[in-house]
């Protein structure tokens, strides 16, 4: 099977809102009726945990445009996230150029018409390169019923409404899913002085996507290179109209990459990221939110984390910013943010994976992270920060897959655990040879998926022979103005099962069965790839990653031998 182009399943019935009749609409609390859908209702932060807590200050002027009620600018960049429980909670996220009256979402049910109405949270934060304020606006929907359709749509006074659609997740092990990702997306057409990537495999894979019908999409960070861009308003719009044909019908669930690091814009400059998505809560400080979180899908916990915060490579320098920021240099700005969180990161992190290993629900925990722990290729490499940091918890609570961006091209690893004896570099030790069907209670798979769409894919000439990884092990003199060189070292890559040189472009599906026989659980990976200007993925590679369903009664860290016998 191959995806491509005008596979499309946009949502239609895009009516103008009945002015008349808007004082009498039901306000966020109240809860569906005669839609088959009762139980919902808008998630306040206390039917939410955490979710409030994405909302970041903003340092925007005092007197903030707002345009006259008729002729108000429609809802733009529509898109979609899960909460923590994906079988109950959805939020829509959507912008608009100007502030505007009365946000709302409109919710129901293919075939009854929409039942309910729901008040949206506005968040507004100041570009500091340019200046302009954006306006961004969150409704949340809590008290879904479990594998269902929902149609929706977004509007506010004086402008036809944007429609969507959406399934929410299964209820636990109750059926067979499939999710897909990717990372290092860009945007299909040039932005300003043309200074951020560009490509139209960035507009060619969101087509795919929608064309492999996923339940959700994992977004590995480095969205849309905002942070180097002389526009980086009109890239992050460019991203999100670009995406929202999928988007809106399924969510797009990120992690932040170096490139969201947009410097000036919030403590970390993550502030558009924090500002443009609303995703579950971490429960920290609310400052931080968004930068990491979880949620369940069926039987799976994916964590999204934020490697920026453990890694040596100083990934977010921009001379532009730079150099064109009122202040800069005045109020001590510094893009290179390791160790910014503290340690809370990493706190949340373990008790999260050792919750997720403990919960008889779960069977797969699952990664999304930007930069990655190994890679074959002379174009970042892998970072010694996460090797010290992340892999010892991946080990001990059982992570079975990650899935990362930051180098673009598709590889992957045989399952790794602990480190190979002897190694000053903590190169991760091979638990198999078997690169079609992998074992994750032996170790963990990582992948990388970094193909999305940037103009400057991983050349075949970045890759050695014979098979070498590469690895950042630490940093040159640097500072706020001048970027921290990197150090890299090279390592055998026993590690690594398949990697494709050739094609530069791709996405994966993973399709999980909860009951695949024989007490086992699956995921099935295959990854597509398309050549530069194609708008043709086709499949490339696949395996298949399995573990004991801990329906039976299994799920710590045994083998599938040990498994089925019984012993430790």
């Amino acid at each position: 099977m191959s995806f491509s182009s005008g596979a499309l399943r946009g949502a239609s019935g895009d009516d103008r809102h009945d002015e008349a009749d808007d004082e009498a609409k039901v306000s966020r609390r109240r809860f569906l009726q005669g839609t088959g859908a009762a139980g919902v209702a808008a998630a306040a932060p206390w039917l939410w945990p955490g979710a409030a807590g994405a909302a970041v200050a903003s340092a925007g002027p005092s007197v903030l445009k707002q345009v006259p009620i008729a002729g108000a600018p429609p809802p733009e960049q529509l898109h979609l996230q899960f909460g923590g429980d994906a079988a109950s909670q959805m939020s829509a996220s959507w912008a608009t150029p100007v502030r505007v009256n009365r946000p709302r979402l409109r919710l129901g049910k293919p075939g009854h018409g929409y039942g309910t109405e729901i008040d949206a949270i506005e968040r507004v934060y100041t570009e500091a390169l340019t200046g302009q304020t954006v306006y961004t606006y969150h409704a949340r929907m809590d008290g879904l019923e479990a594998d269902s359709d929902y149609i929706y749509q977004v509007y506010h006074r004086g402008a036809y409404p944007l429609a969507g659609q959406f399934r929410t997740g299964p209820e636990g092990r109750s059926r067979k899913f499939r999710f897909t990702s990717f990372g290092d997306q860009s945007v299909p057409v040039p932005i300003g002085l043309r200074l951020g990537p560009w490509s139209p495999n960035a507009g060619f894979v969101v087509d795919a996507v929608e064309a492999a019908n996923p339940l959700f999409h994992l977004l590995n960070g480095d969205l849309c290179y905002a942070n180097v861009s002389d526009a980086p308003v009109e890239t992050w719009q460019s991203f999100f109209n670009n995406n929202m044909r999928s988007a809106r019908n399924r969510p797009w669930m990120p992690c932040p990459g170096n490139h969201e690091n947009e410097v000036g814009n919030g403590p970390q400059g993550y502030l558009p990221y924090q500002t443009r998505f609303d995703l579950p809560g971490n429960g920290g400080d609310p400052a931080l939110a968004g930068n990491w979180y979880a949620f369940t899908v069926g039987a799976i916990r994916i964590v999204s984390i934020n490697n920026d915060d453990v890694c040596l490579q100083d990934g977010a320098f921009s001379t532009y910013r730079r150099d064109r920021i009122p202040g800069y240099a005045a109020e001590g700005l510094d893009p290179y943010i390791r160790g910014y969180s503290g340690g809370a990161q990493k706190q949340w992190l373990e008790q999260t994976l050792h919750a997720a290993r403990e919960d008889p629900g779960i069977d797969w925990i699952v990664v999304c992270m930007h930069q990655v722990a190994m890679s074959s290729a002379h174009f970042n490499g892998a970072d010694l920060g996460i090797r010290q940091e992340w892999l010892p918890l991946f080990d001990r609570y059982g992570v079975d897959l990650v899935v990362a961006g930051h180098e673009h091209h598709f590889e992957r690893t045989f399952p790794v655990k602990g480190v190979v004896p002897g190694s000053s570099v903590l190169t991760p030790d091979t638990q198999g040879t078997d690169a079609a069907s992998i074992d994750t209670t032996a170790g963990c798979c990582h992948m990388i998926i970094g193909g999305g769409g940037h103009s400057g894919f991983t050349p075949p000439s970045a890759f050695d022979s014979p098979h070498d990884g590469v690895l950042i092990v630490c940093v040159g003199p640097g500072s706020p103005h001048a970027q921290h060189p990197t150090i890299v070292v090279t390592e055998p890559a026993a590690w690594s099962a398949y990697r494709d040189v050739t094609t530069p472009y791709g996405f994966a599906t993973f399709d999980v069965d909860p009951a695949a026989g024989n007490g086992l659980t699956t995921i099935t990976v295959t990854h597509y790839g398309a050549q530069k200007g194609s708008s043709v993925y086709a499949p490339v590679d696949t395996c298949v990653l399995r573990r004991p369903s801990r329906r039976l009664g299994h799920g710590d860290d045994r083998g599938l031998a040990a498994a089925a016998t019984g012993a430790r």
